[in-house]
């Protein structure tokens, strides 16, 4: 066959494929279960051919918009509904928001807990006092509650808003808590203060304190106490019974911070204290001593 001759039977093939737009018969068929899958074929090759916004598209999606709300079978309207993604005029019928998401309006806080949740939303957006929920009054009185999470809650957002606030109240519920988890809370939240206050706020004996509270208390001397003074001195002498006793966290949080507080000078009475620990303890305490400062 000549090349001329070819592109011509081409040029009729698919003239005549273009002829074949699917009809009022192609669109009944989606109504019969057989026939279904041909005529979505048929409609989906139509609907790809109109890459431009024309009258002729915008008559032939209409058509299709037009059977997917006159069917009522789900399946036939979730496929013409994947066939209208293929509108070109599509994209202009998306709606937008001009509003970005951090500024749509939360709902009012009617309890302790939507308030809270509020105003922590409030902060994470910076958001100015005026707008807070809940007065400086009310979130301390919610940090003194009864129930642990709203306590705990209140006092995390206290500790951003007022730190000076929130410093004794912390101090405060840590003596009284005896869970190691909630003990681990708290802990936390007084190592996200300010150093001074965390410092400017330690208690220097944690007599009566649960054990998990005295470990968190030992943790914390570790990481705040810096230099010399009073508050060391008070609580380098409350430390040393410490070291002493079983195995668990608190003899192991007292001995890491043997280093921090103590000196040569006091080897000998810490020598005294790691006499007789167990397996566990024991290569701590020597660490603790080979760590020594001169001074």
């Amino acid at each position: 066959m000549k090349p001329l001759s070819l592109f011509l039977a081409c040029v009729a093939c698919l003239t005549g494929f273009a002829a074949e737009a699917p009809t009022d018969a192609t669109f009944a068929d989606l109504a019969v279960a057989e026939k279904r899958l041909a005529a979505q074929q048929a409609i989906f090759d139509r609907s790809r051919t109109f890459a431009k916004v024309s009258p002729e598209s915008k008559a032939w999606f209409g058509r299709v918009s037009a059977a997917a709300k006159a069917s009522d079978d789900p399946e036939v309207q979730a496929a013409l509904g994947q066939i209208l993604l293929l509108d070109p005029d599509y994209v202009k019928h998306i709606p937008l928001n001009p509003k970005q998401p951090n500024e749509y309006e939360a709902p009012e806080g009617t309890t302790p807990e939507t308030k809270l949740a509020q105003l922590e939303r409030q902060l994470d957006l910076r958001r100015p006092k005026e707008e807070y929920p809940l007065s400086g009054k009310e979130l301390v009185e919610l940090a003194h509650s009864e129930d642990f999470p709203t306590a705990q809650r209140a006092n995390r957002l206290l500790r951003r808003i007022d730190g000076i606030a929130a410093a004794p109240i912390l101090w405060e519920r840590l003596f009284k808590l005896t869970q190691r988890s909630q003990v681990q809370e708290v802990e936390d939240e007084i190592l996200r203060l300010p150093a001074y206050l965390a410092l400017k706020q330690l208690p220097t004996d944690p007599e009566g304190a649960s054990l998990a509270a005295k470990a968190a208390w030992a943790r914390i001397v570790l990481v705040r106490v810096q230099g010399y003074g009073k508050t060391r001195l008070a609580i380098k002498a409350k430390m040393l019974p410490l070291l002493k006793g079983p195995a668990n966290e608190l003899t192991e949080a007292a001995w890491a911070t043997v280093p921090k507080l103590f000196a040569e000078a006091d080897r000998a009475a810490l020598t005294e204290a790691s006499q007789g620990l167990s397996e566990r303890l024991a290569p701590k305490a020597k660490a603790a001593l080979e760590a020594l400062p001169a001074k």
